[in-house]
């Protein structure tokens, strides 16, 4: 009788979150708090500070994070669902209270001190630890300059807006008549065709990743120019999938659509019936 009371209670304890709906759930992570305007941040010399905006406010993306303390300055990037900027602090930084700035793309327009977002209090430390420093900031991982956009944004939103794609995949490039003209010419050595752009209000084309794209970054030109326009990354996948592309390829290459054809030639297969109905009842009632 006790083993099997001992068994009934294991059960309802195992079972217990589902009664309970989900209570021993694992939380929800928030996302982290922008850094309020005025704040005072504390830093050791070496240390990388992260500075964070919210993501719906415009043009903040690509803005640059400028003080007389940091190694380098930091860039505002896109990590849906905050934008978000790493900046380390130098070594030989002594210590006080500096102005952090955001300036525009490029190059500081302004000084921290003409523009002050937050401030950063740089503690005193000893001379073990500033002979440490070098070591210190030598380990730090680089700064990624990749960018998370959410998933229903069209792409690119930037030149670092990087979409994991897999070969034979049709892609969708949107753009806009200030960065780019009707009938301009992409390249990418990743692409099967070099897509024209078209279409109204947004400027539009498709391109499709080549079969035998080999995973790693790639990068999206104007023809004719040294400009890097978008960025994409093509996925890593096994032999079946490759060999499916390939397939695929060879009967778009035959006259066989291929399945991301099938519904634009349904579409126009579907428009072009009703046209031909309409052009035949005119033509019968013109008989009557």
């Amino acid at each position: 009788m006790r083993t099997r009371i001992g068994v009934v209670a294991v059960l309802a304890v195992l079972l217990l979150p589902a009664v309970a709906g989900g209570a021993f759930a694992v939380p929800a992570v928030d996302p982290p708090a922008p850094t309020p305007e005025g704040a005072q941040l504390s830093a050791r010399p070496g240390e990388r500070l992260t500075f964070t905006v919210a993501s719906y406010l415009p043009g903040r993306n690509g803005d640059w994070v400028v003080s007389e303390i940091f190694i380098e300055h930091g860039t505002l990037r896109m990590k849906d669902p905050v934008i978000t900027a790493v900046a380390t602090v130098a070594c030989d930084t002594p210590p006080g209270v500096y102005p952090v700035g955001r300036t525009g793309p490029g190059g500081p327009a302004m000084t921290a001190k003409d523009n002050v977002w937050v401030t950063v209090k740089v503690e005193d430390v000893g001379e073990a630890e500033r002979r440490a420093c070098p070591g210190k900031v030598a380990a730090l991982p680089p700064d990624q300059p990749e960018e998370r956009w959410p998933t229903g944004d069209s792409w690119p939103q930037s030149p670092w807006d990087v979409r994991t794609l897999q070969p034979g995949e049709r892609v969708t490039l949107t753009g806009s008549d200030a960065d780019l003209m009707y009938g301009d010419t992409l390249t990418s050595p990743g692409f099967t065709n070099r897509p024209v752009m078209h279409g109204a209000k947004a400027v539009v084309t498709a391109a499709v990743i080549r079969c035998d794209a080999k995973p790693g970054l790639y990068e999206v030109r104007w023809v004719g120019t040294d400009e890097v326009w978008a960025r994409y990354r093509v996925a890593r996948t096994d032999d079946t999938v490759r060999r499916t592309c390939q397939d695929e390829a060879a009967k778009t290459a035959t006259g066989q659509a291929a399945p991301w054809l099938l519904g634009a030639g349904t579409a126009t297969l579907a428009a072009a019936g009703a046209v031909t109905w309409v052009l035949v009842r005119r033509r019968r009632n013109a008989f009557r």
